[in-house]
């Protein structure tokens, strides 16, 4: 009857378990959020980042900002993809450009301004090998030891020395080289056991109860 009672009360256990809520990882991504995108400069004269133009997207699987012109015409334009872990910032202008001599910093700024996001542990350009045949490369002129950075809210990209053109030239200009992507990496927090619940205090008396009932049963056959 002892081992009888025994494997009753694991078996109430395991029911109770079975049914509790258990604790959940947080995840560390750009999904189901708000992310705020910047276009904007900093003139080196001690005024720091002036934005010229802000964007505010709630990212759920992947959204795209499709224009952010960067002139009157818009025919100087950029497009830029937010999914879970990365973002790809994408030209998409009519015209060619080259940034050489433009401001010491003219670029972009993706942060959390809501302060709901986990901070940024590590980002990386992820597109710095060349695909021959495939647009998607490395936009020129676009050094990533010289032109990104981050910290653990903010993501900067200065555009200061690319250059992109349709037609290519002798040593310079790749219509396929006509992208950033970067990828992000967010620190991971486990949350804490969650305090029970009254219902699951229900199941677990529940499991208890079904556990005196086997062991009753088995009383009566021995």
């Amino acid at each position: 009857m002892r081992n009888a009672l025994s494997r009753s009360f694991v078996a109430g256990i395991a029911v109770a378990a079975a049914f509790a809520p258990s604790a959940a990882s947080a995840h560390a991504s750009f999904e189901d959020h708000a992310v705020t995108v910047q276009y904007g400069l900093d003139l080196g004269l001690g005024a720091g980042f002036q934005a010229l133009q802000t964007f505010v997207v709630s990212v759920s699987d992947a959204v795209e900002i499709p224009k952010i012109s960067l002139n009157s015409a818009g025919t100087s334009s950029w497009s830029v993809d937010i999914f879970d872990s990365g973002l790809a910032f994408t030209y998409t202008g009519s015209i060619d450009f080259m940034n050489f001599g433009s401001p010491e910093f003219i670029g972009f700024r993706v942060f959390d301004a809501a302060n709901v996001l986990e901070p940024i542990e590590s980002a990386t350009i992820s597109n710095t090998g060349y695909v021959s045949g495939q647009s998607g490369n490395l936009i020129e002129g676009f050094e990533p030891s010289l032109h990104f950075s981050h910290d653990e809210n903010s993501l900067w990209l200065n555009l200061n020395g690319s250059m992109y053109h349709h037609v290519a030239m002798p040593g310079m200009g790749d219509p396929l080289r006509n992208q950033i992507r970067v990828a992000v990496a967010f620190e991971h927090e486990v949350s804490p056991p969650p305090v029970p619940e009254p219902q699951t205090w229900a199941l677990l008396l529940g499991g208890l109860g079904l556990t005196a009932f086997a062991a009753r049963r088995a009383a009566r056959r021995s």
